[in-house]
């Protein structure tokens, strides 16, 4: 395992596809994981049984492709296997391929579940891994879209005789001109859109019936409904990583910061996805030409093109690159950003990739997989490296105290903690004490032109999450914030009124907990010595010919009243301005009139 432990360590806990490959580089066994980390790793441990001891032994290099969910693991591996035929993967001849759905190309069209693409003319749509979940999806469309089943063949005039499913309430009756023609195929346009992944309008339909029902405590329809809404909500999932068309596409992701770019292509040929390839661009001189310049040296150096290239923005010279490849190759290609739904998931598919790629390049850290997690979790656009929290501690509304820590890579970065004064007393007023304290904070960073954090976390709910977001507006900054509630550990967020409830043992919920109780211990450590100076001041300002200036000088110097009790004359006279009378004073009032002889 020695010699695997770097890219194990790095390895995403997600769910992806593992390969394996031998010293020749040939495709030996590819998986598919719920949780890549957890799934290699258990390869390398003493306790596997012989066949996967062979397997170990035969590996010289381990490659992983990161999917959405295990629905798409499970295609894509299925995929690699067909194509690789690897040795020690089982082989499964005259195994069925996952179900489609397909809308016929017809004057009426049906819908309609086939286990093949068999002609051109009809639109296909998946495949999709759970068959019983398609019957669900024909049976919505039936009973709420009324889209016909039958098989017969219609022609305009549409006078035919209204089936029995038109007067059971399974069919709008279009052969019988019940609905018009223009009316029949906007209902397959809405079916058509559903399959796509647009379902917010059909649940949202469902949802109003579903509540309907279970107000009128008809509590087993709704239910039927209420699954019927769970079907089409994970209807889409089935659909990223195995997609239906004749043209090859290749899809560029890319994620780079200031030093450093990587990119992933994902390949789909024949309409499925086969495989990636991954690139890291260093050196980068002009961010804003790193695209076409990759696309220029990949593009023209290979000699098999997609028909499609596929990219995240629009991006100057593609016209001439274009041009170029035909005039070199004699071919025409595509090269733009996807319109269609399937397509646009399958690029921020590959901007994933890119994005785990490089951080495992460019990044050795301990706490990858909770920084990794925590970003999921609270949907972050970067990983969480640089995490300040703050927390506000008062004593009745005396010795108003803030306090900030930093993590660094998911570690107490102990350097840059910092503690506030707040000044006013009376009613503690946490909101207004912390938009005070973060308009301190980020308008100095701000002014000294320093690094901003990739996440502020506030110790309180949506109160304190708002308060600090309105500093932040001011300030004019774009910081994402995140509260978390000490009593139930409910995370607040921006984006949302209700809070996030994370498991008890999620690695996310964990790091902000550690977080957050570092800014408390910190914060009523600060608390505390403001607490025990402020008595100290006020014992001191008993003794004759001590002011504020020189209470202050001792303070700075000792700390503490303890610290002056066990000082010598000599030490206490060694302070600016006391002298050595004064400190005679000082030493006897603090032991009762005993000397330093």
């Amino acid at each position: 395992m020695a010699k695997f432990s770097k890219i194990i360590k790095q390895m995403p806990r997600f769910s992806g596809v593992y390969i394996y490959k031998d010293v020749k580089n040939t495709v030996i066994y590819v998986g598919k994981a719920k949780n890549l980390f957890n799934r290699v790793k258990s390869y390398f441990n003493k306790n596997t049984d012989y066949k996967t001891k062979v397997l170990v032994k035969k590996i010289k290099k381990i490659e992983y492709f990161i999917t959405g969910n295990e629905v798409e693991a499970l295609i894509l591996e299925n995929n690699l296997i067909k194509q690789h035929q690897p040795r020690y993967n089982i082989k499964l001849k005259d195994a069925k391929s996952y179900p489609l759905m397909k809308i016929t190309k017809e004057n009426l069209p049906r819908i309609m579940i086939c286990r093949e693409k068999n002609n051109n003319r009809d639109e296909y749509f998946g495949p999709f891994v759970d068959i019983h979940r398609l019957r669900t999806i024909i049976s919505i469309f039936k009973k709420h879209l009324k889209i016909r089943t039958c098989k017969r063949k219609f022609s305009p005039p549409y006078r035919y005789k209204a089936c029995l499913n038109y007067y059971i309430k399974l069919c709008s009756g279009p052969c019988a001109g019940i609905i018009s023609e223009e009316e029949y195929l906007k209902t397959i346009d809405t079916a058509r859109k559903i399959l796509e992944g647009n379902t917010d309008e059909l649940i949202k339909a469902l949802s109003l019936s579903m509540n309907k029902l279970s107000n009128s405590q008809e509590y087993e329809k709704a239910a039927v409904i209420r699954d019927q809404i769970k079907s089409i909500a994970e209807l889409d999932r089935e659909q990223l990583v195995e997609t239906i068309g004749s043209d090859d596409s290749d899809y560029i992701g890319i994620y780079n910061d200031f030093k450093m770019a990587s990119i992933s292509i994902i390949q789909n040929r024949n309409g499925k996805i086969i495989g990636k390839e991954n690139f890291i661009i260093s050196n980068i001189m002009d961010h804003t030409s790193i695209l076409i310049e990759f696309l220029n040296s990949y593009y023209l150096g290979i000699t098999q093109f997609p028909k499609n290239i596929y990219i995240p923005e629009k991006i100057e010279g593609m016209d001439v690159l274009i041009e170029a490849i035909n005039k070199k190759f004699n071919i025409d290609i595509n090269i733009a950003v996807p319109v269609e739904i399937k397509d646009k998931k399958i690029l921020q598919l590959s901007k994933s990739n890119a994005e785990i790629y490089f951080e495992e390049k460019q990044f050795k850290l301990d706490k990858i997989h909770h920084l990794r997690e925590l970003k999921k979790v609270l949907d972050l656009e970067k990983l969480p490296r640089t995490i300040e929290c703050f927390d506000i501690a008062t004593l009745d509304g005396k010795f108003n105290t803030a306090a900030m820590v930093t993590f660094k890579d998911g570690k107490p970065d102990k350097p840059n903690y910092r503690q506030f004064n707040v000044e006013g007393e009376g009613h503690p007023d946490d909101y207004a004490m912390m938009e005070e304290v973060i308009a301190r904070r980020y308008q100095k960073l701000k002014n000294e032109k320093l690094d901003m954090p990739d996440l502020i976390v506030v110790d309180g709910g949506k109160g304190q999450v708002t308060s600090a977001l309105n500093s932040l507006q001011i300030l004019e900054l774009k910081i994402p914030v995140v509260g978390l509630a000490k009593k139930y550990e409910h995370i607040f967020v921006e984006k949302s009124k209700a809070p996030l409830i994370l498991p008890k043992d999620s690695i996310a919920l964990k790091l902000l907990q550690n977080i957050r109780d570092e800014a408390h211990r910190f914060s009523n450590t600060r608390l505390g010595a403001r607490y025990k100076n402020k008595n100290l001041k006020s014992v001191l300002s008993e003794i004759e010919g001590i002011g504020e200036k020189r209470i202050n000088l001792l303070l700075n110097k000792f700390k503490s009243a303890a610290s002056i009790k066990k000082a010598t004359v000599e030490e206490i006279a060694s302070v600016e301005s006391i002298g050595e009378e004064t400190a005679k004073k000082i030493f006897l009032f603090f032991n009762n009139g005993s000397n330093d002889k």
